[in-house]
């Protein structure tokens, strides 16, 4: 089984949605992007060039969901191998504070746990296309494919790691994607959600648009299924 690399040379680039460049483009390590992908969803992770989704299509294919991220007209929420990677660290740890010698592993979650990412895999895929183009700076809530809320939302930064510069009169834009774990108002301030009532995650390739649906990347630091 091939091993999760942590290598920060080969990190997808955090996108950064500036308001001179179409809302339709998708950014990768950089660099501009024509959003039309002329490949599914589960072919385009595929083709990674730095093999970043290597283990989580391997953990597809043996969870048996390759249909759910192909479904049309869909929106996947895609997290990466260091996602999956932070998982296992945090099941380690919790693990080892009943026993100090136990590890959690990709191997044990594919001996124990394939049919919880079969049914959780479902958290990262909306039945619906949401393309940066309809998003706004607020956010909107949406129903994820389990039947929980999502929010995505299309905010300024001033953060300096995420292009901003405080010389320039041009505002860059990042996509959010924030998991619930307790129902919100429609009006929230979504910035202001934490735990335990959800978890915001960069998106760090958006917008881009396959031949089955629509794939946001999630950010390198996320912990995957938002595990606590």
């Amino acid at each position: 089984m091939k091993k999760i690399i942590l290598n920060i040379g080969i990190l997808l680039g955090i996108i950064i949605g500036i308001s001179s460049c179409k809302k339709d483009d998708y950014f990768v390590g950089g660099d501009l992007h024509n959003p039309k992908i002329n490949m599914t969803t589960y072919d385009w992770m595929k083709s990674n060039k730095y093999g970043v989704f290597d283990t989580v299509l391997m953990l597809i294919d043996k969870a048996g969901v390759k249909d759910k991220i192909n479904a049309p007209g869909i929106t996947f929420f895609a997290p990466t191998d260091y996602d999956v990677y932070n998982y296992v660290q945090a099941r380690s740890i919790a693990i080892q504070k009943v026993d100090p010698k136990k590890m959690w592993t990709v191997d044990s979650i594919i001996k124990y746990e394939l049919n919880r990412f079969k049914d959780s895999i479902d958290i990262y895929i909306a039945k619906e296309s949401l393309l940066n183009g309809s998003l706004t700076e607020k956010g909107k809530k949406y129903k994820n494919a389990k039947g929980g809320e999502f929010i995505i939302s299309y905010e300024e930064t001033r953060d300096p790691a995420l292009g901003y510069n405080p010389n320039s009169t041009v505002i860059p834009r990042v996509v959010m994607f924030t998991h619930l774990f307790k129902p919100v108002a429609d009006d929230v301030n979504v910035t202001s959600i934490v735990p335990p009532v959800g978890s915001r995650v960069l998106v760090q390739t958006s917008n881009a648009q396959t031949t089955t649906g629509v794939v946001h990347v999630l950010n390198n630091s996320h912990t995957l299924f938002f595990y606590r």
